[in-house]
C-alpha cells in the first residue's frame, strides 16, 4: 500500500504508526489554528486597540505590568474626556 508521497508499508504497525502520525499533525495544526485565532481576536479587543492608539505610550505599556497599565489607561481616558 502507497501513500500521496508513494511510500510503501510493510506492516500494519507502519501503517498505523503513520496514521498516527497525521492524526497528531492534524491535532497539532487545528491548536495552532486556535491559537492564532485567539491572538487575533484579542489584539482586536478595545483595550488592546486603545493602547495601540497610543503610539510609543502603547508601545511602554505592553511591557510594563498589570497594574501600571490599569492607571496610565485610566489617566488616558481623563485625558481624553477633557480635551
Amino acid at each position: 500500500m502507497a501513500d500521496m508521497t508513494g511510500k510503501s508499508y510493510t506492516s500494519f504497525e507502519e501503517i498505523d504508526q503513520a496514521l498516527e502520525i497525521l492524526t497528531l499533525e492534524r491535532q497539532l495544526g487545528r491548536i495552532k489554528l486556535a491559537r492564532s485565532a485567539s491572538r487575533t481576536l484579542e489584539s482586536l479587543s478595545p483595550g488592546n486597540l486603545a493602547v495601540d492608539s497610543l503610539g510609543a505610550l502603547g508601545g511602554y505599556l505592553r511591557s510594563s505590568g498589570t497594574l501600571q497599565k490599569f492607571v496610565v489607561m485610566i489617566i488616558a481616558r481623563n485625558f481624553f474626556r477633557k480635551s
